[in-house]
């Protein structure tokens, strides 16, 4: 029997809550894969923000350029790539440089 969401206090194949999953069903497929695909890249990447593709058509991060919490005067690292499997890609090779040696 197949189902709709998880039951509730379990999580589907990507870690993403049955409530949630609720919450996105109002989304059209397309939407709700890319919500889906953001929070699995943010919760690999808690120092990066990540956006979907809109117009621009590509998949977007930004971290800062070192340890630091960011700030007005701190650099940072944009990425950007076609889908969110490129853009992780790209995401660890950025935490691979700034990595301690």
């Amino acid at each position: 029997m197949e189902r709709d969401s998880s039951p509730a206090g379990q999580e589907d194949e990507h870690g993403i809550s049955a409530p949630l999953l609720e919450a996105l069903a109002g989304l059209g497929p397309e939407a709700r894969q890319a919500v889906i695909q953001v929070i699995v890249l943010l919760r690999e990447f808690p120092a990066w923000a990540a956006w979907p593709p809109r117009r621009e058509r590509s998949w977007t991060a930004v971290r800062p350029a070192s340890a630091r919490a960011p700030g007005a005067d701190l650099p940072m690292v944009w990425v950007q790539a076609v889908s969110a499997a490129e853009l992780a890609d790209r995401m660890r090779g950025v935490d691979a440089q700034l990595a301690p040696p």
